[in-house]
């Protein structure tokens, strides 16, 4: 009889329905102390399985919901990476702006006082302000400048980086 009871009761743990031991006590006599030892144990063995699946249940709930903040931070994160690029954008513009209306200026000097005023800028608005100048005149100012001042804006000005058309 005891082989009979843990045979059914295996045989309906491996199928997964649940079982309880008032319902093999309710179906099949126990008549033994071990038999009612085993049922509770399998009580206990299901309860624990139950207390574990809703434990696993709550956790993925919380997963779910940490997923969607997640999802809805990145979306926030992208709008704003977004707003970021069109303000460089137009940063980016208004100092080419500015450093057209600037070559201008430059263009308009005597070669010796804008030979002057270029040697002690950053290299790189340097050689912006001269790609802007009319070429004759920037030659000009390159002649009015130091040998090693001349010879490292034109070495920078050959080795101007060429953007393509995504901006990088």
């Amino acid at each position: 009889m005891k082989g009979r009871v843990m045979l059914v009761a295996l045989a309906l743990l491996s199928i997964g329905l649940p079982i309880r031991a008032q319902d093999l006590a309710a179906n099949l006599p126990i008549k033994s102390v071990e038999e009612r030892r085993i049922l509770v144990s399998i009580e206990r063995e299901r309860e624990k399985l139950d207390q574990r699946e809703a434990d696993l249940d709550s956790r993925e709930l919380q997963l779910k919901t940490l997923e969607s903040e997640v999802d809805k931070k990145l979306a926030a994160m992208q709008e704003l990476r977004g707003k970021l690029v069109k303000l460089l954008n137009l940063k980016k513009a208004e100092e080419g702006r500015r450093v057209g209306e600037l070559s201008k200026i430059y263009e308009k000097m005597e070669p010796t006082k804008a030979a002057l005023l270029i040697k002690d800028l950053d290299q790189q608005l340097a050689i912006e302000l001269l790609i802007g100048i009319k070429k004759k005149t920037a030659g000009q100012i390159l002649d009015n400048l130091d040998v090693e001042t001349a010879t490292k804006l034109s070495k920078a000005f050959t080795e101007i980086p060429v953007k393509d058309k995504s901006g990088y």
